[in-house]
């Protein structure tokens, strides 16, 4: 027994040291506002990280402008409820955003605050992307499939079948191509005007996140607690590999990822409060960011969205419901 408790202790103080190290090197936010209380299921930035939409734990969604801090909407399923949101997303044109909770999608109208349109899907929501102009929304469900939906007028345009649940989706603004992570260890990319698989990468672990660039060039994805990659979509050659592993007790889960414009970066977020920003061709960190803890809950957020901003600014959504400005 004795020896059981000195190696937890040992143990212990190797992940302590690593997570000192680690906070060391990064930099804090210059600005954080606080967007929910008890936390978040879920949350998007817009691609100009203007504005955010979150699905709260205890109120449902809620559309905010990020300038100043404003709630502008409160977004739900059932009035008089707070609907429980695991995918939400603001499309390219920051003009629609869409709320997805147990097997109802909504389409909303970010100026108005109104929706325009409510549907209901085959399986539970996992994840959602909205193509440009809100016109159609890639959705990963629990029945094994993703369903591309044309959210504006009804009906299910492809259905891509996986074979387990999809728990991350990302598609390029002009709906010409996506991608899917499954709980089979498999990122697909999929050709969405055919409904055909185009390339089909196999990972260490259930997939955590995906990615692809706006100009559909790269395609991104992550294992919990494994491995990481980066590979074109022309060729489906791997091109780079990104270290999840580096100063840490074990891999760490990659939450969240999105593309800069010019392809050049790509912003990455941890399950264990960490931001990065990598160089695509490489891999190099160019920076590394640490999202705003409150000391009454010291145990971490995980990332849940990320958005470039102008100049050298960056955003960040916590799973514990704060919005990190970054520089």
């Amino acid at each position: 027994m004795k020896r059981t408790v000195k190696k937890a202790f040992e143990l212990g103080l190797i992940a302590f040291c690593s997570a000192a190290l680690l906070s060391c090197s990064a930099e804090a936010p210059v600005r954080t506002a606080q967007y929910a209380v008890q936390g978040l299921f879920s949350a998007v930035l817009s691609d100009d990280g203007a504005t955010a939409l979150v699905g709260s734990i205890q109120h449902g969604g809620s559309f905010w402008v990020n300038a100043v801090n404003e709630r502008r909407f409160n977004w739900n399923h059932a009035k008089g409820e707070y609907s429980s949101l695991l995918g939400v997303d603001i499309d390219p044109s920051g003009q629609f955003a869409a709320t997805g909770g147990a097997r109802s999608l909504v389409l909303w109208n970010t100026a108005t605050g109104k929706s325009d349109g409510f549907w209901t899907t085959p399986g539970d929501i996992q994840s959602l992307k909205l193509t440009q102009n809100g016109d159609y929304a890639l959705v990963g469900l629990n029945d094994q499939t993703a369903r591309f939906f044309d959210i504006k007028r009804g009906g299910i345009k492809q259905t891509l079948r996986t074979g387990s649940t999809v728990r991350a989706v990302d598609v390029t603004p002009d709906g010409m191509l996506g991608i899917t992570g499954d709980d089979s260890s498999n990122v697909t990319l999929w050709d969405m005007q055919t409904g055909e698989k185009k390339y089909q990468w196999p990972l260490s672990n259930d997939i955590a996140s995906v990615a692809l660039s706006a100009d559909g060039k790269y395609a991104f994805g992550a294992a919990q607690l494994g491995n990481a990659k980066i590979w074109s979509t022309k060729t489906g050659k791997e091109l780079t590999k990104i270290d999840t592993g580096a100063l840490k007790y074990r891999n760490v889960t990659i939450s969240q990822a999105v593309f800069s414009k010019d392809d050049r970066s790509i912003l990455i977020g941890e399950v264990n409060s960490r931001v990065s920003l990598v160089q695509v061709s490489t891999g190099v960190v160019q920076k590394e960011w640490e999202i705003f803890t409150p000391k009454s809950r010291p145990s971490g957020a995980s990332v849940l969205a990320l958005a470039f901003g102008s100049g050298n600014r960056y955003y960040a959504i916590g799973s514990n419901g704060y919005l990190n400005v970054l520089e």
